[in-house]
């Protein structure tokens, strides 16, 4: 919580290039709707990757480990107005960022109310939030499990929260191999 929230300030902040992947063509619609998204929030985005899924429209969404808000805002433009997105982190300051600016959102979106909220919270334990069982057509994570310490109970809670025929889209890091002690000791590695 501490690198992540006070440490990290923007993304070129970050002291490892563990969460950082080369470029690749996104579709003109994730391209526009990235353009949209507020600078501060851009800024303050320490993920790895970015799983859009195709057919969003009217869909509830949860984003595990959202951060500043970045893939919640531009998944709020792909869901449209009578979608759904729900953003939840640990870290307080990561989510100030993410609520400071969903009026402005809206209003770049020509949304008559907010289709996105922010929650602080633990992905190992969605029900301490008020998320209720089968709520959400598609659950996201970027970047983020892999920090979780009892990852078993993030999957698990993916599942209980995802409606039936549900899907989870992640990207993250992944050793393939043990980790040392020193490394899981790290505090900016782990």
């Amino acid at each position: 919580q501490d690198y992540y929230g006070k440490e990290l300030q923007k993304s070129e902040d970050l002291k490892t290039n563990a969460c950082v992947t080369s470029a690749r063509h996104l579709p003109k619609v994730v391209r526009e709707a990235l353009e949209r998204v507020h600078e501060e929030v851009v800024a303050r985005y320490y993920g790895c990757g970015l799983v859009i899924p195709e057919c969003l429209a009217s869909c509830r969404i949860l984003d595990l480990g959202s951060g500043s808000g970045r893939d919640c805002y531009l998944l709020s433009q792909l869901v449209g107005e009578w979608g759904h997105v729900t953003g939840i982190d640990m870290t307080k300051s990561q989510v100030e960022v993410a609520k400071k600016h969903v009026a402005y959102h809206m209003d770049k979106f020509g949304y008559q109310k907010p289709n996105v909220e922010f929650l602080q919270g633990y992905m190992e334990k969605l029900g301490d939030a008020g998320l209720a069982d089968e709520s959400y057509d598609i659950v996201i994570s970027n970047c983020v499990i892999n920090l979780a310490p009892d990852k078993r109970a993030v999957l698990q809670e993916a599942y209980r929260v995802l409606k039936p025929g549900g899907e989870m889209y992640f990207s993250d890091v992944y050793a393939s191999q043990r980790l040392s002690e020193t490394i899981r000791k790290h505090s900016v590695l782990w």
